[in-house]
């Protein structure tokens, strides 16, 4: 391994000799982390219990009874009352017309989250200080000073400093005491009105993309309990998808945040690198980790991005103002591009399902089912807008579904008059060589006394990734960095023929738990390789990337694409996602 990276220092090579190392490269490392996770014994310690500020739930029982059976029609969740709001965008509208309180609100979110157990989506749950905090939020309704999520009850990865309870990270080895104060990002929640559910499940250390935790239990797919719901945040995924709160928070290092939104039907945005403070957040690779929400809707993103990101732009605020409902001034109406405006258009229409003979009489092209939304609206939304396709060379392998459901996306787009053309993306064995080198030595640095002191009570899988990072040598830490920074540098060109960039989100539907590889025709692939295929290279860019569903399988498992823009272009990538959910109402 080391031979092959100073290989690639060492030699001046052109693209192809560059990608040919590079993929040697790579068929060191799996070998490597193959031999050492066989070097450790598959060993599953006891489960333990969180110390919440409320009621921990009790460890997951068996799987089964959440979602519909393979193959049939996604059905409502049990216990889901059809008559509350599905949307964070809807509970505010309904709150703020006093149509629904907070209490009510979080008393049904409660009553989802012990219905839904099997779900595994929680580590801890904090009732008592759920209602404490939908209290507080009906009283700053009745005084007219209530903030942007008043109310909204959601979910925190347990990877984060939540006031008075101690984070466990998902994990064995870590021994915190509750904490004093919240996350920075928690907070910025909590003084805009949210109410925090709980601590979300997660794959240990968020060092994982399966969400199978061998301490607290796997957390199940919504749409089918016998499936994973991705990771590294799939608790904050679940919990969404299966309507037990209406937002949560997430970290993506590789794909943390848009793996599990793919696998479980949500939106996922990972923001532009450092615009979400991670202070307060466990880290795991201080150059990839990022902090975001994952929503139901690109509009409930936008809102949760706005209260969430470090000084967020004005045109934000407005954006998350409008779609709120909330009273906006003329500077805030003024600041909405035509673009965001009809995008802002598009989310309220499909939230309140407007009459749809209102826009009937203005004898325009239908491009919902529902027969509610005009083609040309969605037109203004995209505006224009020159979307990068990636070549197929560049995304296969990946199933005939996932690439029907891709094509099927990029048609709509054209029809509603976006410019397409092929983009050429950086190697994709460049990419894969950059992101273990520099994931696994900073990963292994910063756990590095938690592996000396604690290994034993780490999961087999987490303990050989940290032991691997301990091979790398400095110099093979700094040529991944100079790797990380080629493959950052060949997407940002891409920006020279493109306004965004759209591929797959996964190659696959969400695998079986327990899966260990994706099979391509002919082809094998570890499923830690192929769920983070699309998705490492805008960690390591640190572009913003948005997860949009874009339907289902056969087998019912959700279908997702990814879009991808600008350095602090995360309203361009969102109002392209609310047309992508308007052409596939």
């Amino acid at each position: 391994m080391v031979l092959a990276i100073g290989r690639l220092r060492r030699e001046s090579m052109d693209p192809d000799r560059i990608e040919e190392r590079a993929a040697r490269l790579e068929e060191h490392l799996a070998e490597l982390e193959f031999l050492a996770t066989q070097a450790i014994p598959d060993v599953v310690g006891p489960a333990f219990e969180a110390t919440p500020l409320g009621p921990a739930k009790p460890a997951a029982a068996s799987a089964g009874v959440v979602g519909p059976a393979r193959g049939v029609a996604q059905a409502p969740l049990a216990g889901v009352n059809q008559e509350t709001p599905k949307t964070l965008m809807a509970a505010v509208r309904l709150m703020r017309a006093r149509k629904l309180s907070p209490v009510e609100l979080v008393e049904q979110h409660l009553a989802r989250i012990r219905e839904a157990e099997e779900l595994n989506a929680f580590i801890a749950v904090f009732e008592e200080q759920a209602r404490q905090e939908a209290r507080a939020a009906g009283k700053a309704l009745a005084a007219d000073s209530a903030g942007l999520l008043v109310g909204i009850p959601l979910a925190v990865k347990d990877l984060m400093q939540i006031k008075g309870y101690a984070m466990t990270g998902g994990s064995r080895a870590l021994d915190e005491s509750p904490s004093s104060i919240d996350a920075d990002v928690v907070a910025r929640l909590r003084a805009a009105g949210a109410v925090i559910l709980g601590a979300a499940n997660l794959h240990e250390l968020a060092y994982g993309i399966t969400s199978e935790n061998p301490h607290y239990g796997s957390v199940k797919n919504p749409r089918q309990p016998e499936h994973m719901a991705g990771g590294s945040s799939g608790g904050s995924a679940a919990a969404v998808a299966a309507h037990l709160a209406l937002g949560a928070v997430g970290t993506d290092t590789g794909g943390s945040i848009r793996i599990p939104a793919a696998a479980c039907g949500v939106v996922g945005l990972k923001p532009t690198y450092g615009r979400v403070t991670r202070r307060g957040v466990l880290p795991l690779s201080w150059s990839l980790d990022h902090v975001g929400p994952l929503a139901a809707t690109c509009a409930d993103a936008a809102i949760l991005l706005a209260v969430m990101a470090d000084d967020p732009h004005h045109e934000e605020r407005a954006f998350a103002n409008t779609l709120a409902a909330r009273r906006s001034s003329a500077t805030d109406e003024q600041a909405l591009s035509p673009g965001l405006a009809a995008a802002a258009w598009l989310a309220r229409t499909m939230e309140s399902d407007v009459d749809q003979t209102a826009h009937q009489a203005e004898g325009q092209k239908w491009s919902s089912s529902r027969g509610s939304i005009p083609m040309v609206r969605v037109g203004d939304t995209l505006g224009g807008l020159r979307v990068g396709q990636f070549p197929n060379g560049w995304l296969h392998p990946l199933h005939d579904e996932v690439a029907s459901a891709y094509q099927a996306a990029l048609e709509r787009l054209r029809e509603a008059g976006a410019l397409i053309s092929v983009v050429e993306p950086p190697p994709m064995a460049l990419i894969r060589a950059a992101q273990f080198v520099v994931l696994h030595a900073e990963a292994a640095a910063f756990h590095r006394r938690r592996l000396r002191l604690r290994a034993n009570d780490l999961g087999p899988d987490v303990r050989a990734r940290l032991q691997l990072g301990e091979f790398l040598m400095a110099v093979d830490y700094v040529q991944g960095q100079r790797l990380r920074q080629k493959v950052a540098n060949g997407f940002l060109k891409l920006f020279d023929q493109a306004d965004v960039l759209i591929l797959p989100a996964l190659p696959v539907t969400a695998p079986v738990l327990g899966t260990r590889q994706v099979t391509f025709g002919h082809h094998v692939e570890s499923v830690q390789q192929a769920l983070t295929r699309y998705t490492i290279g805008f960690n390591q860019s640190g572009l913003p990337a948005l997860v949009v569903p874009v339907g289902s399988d056969a087998a019912g498992l959700p279908l997702a694409v990814q879009i991808a823009g600008r350095p602090f272009g995360e309203l361009d990538i969102l109002r392209v996602g609310i047309a992508i959910e308007a052409l596939h109402a």
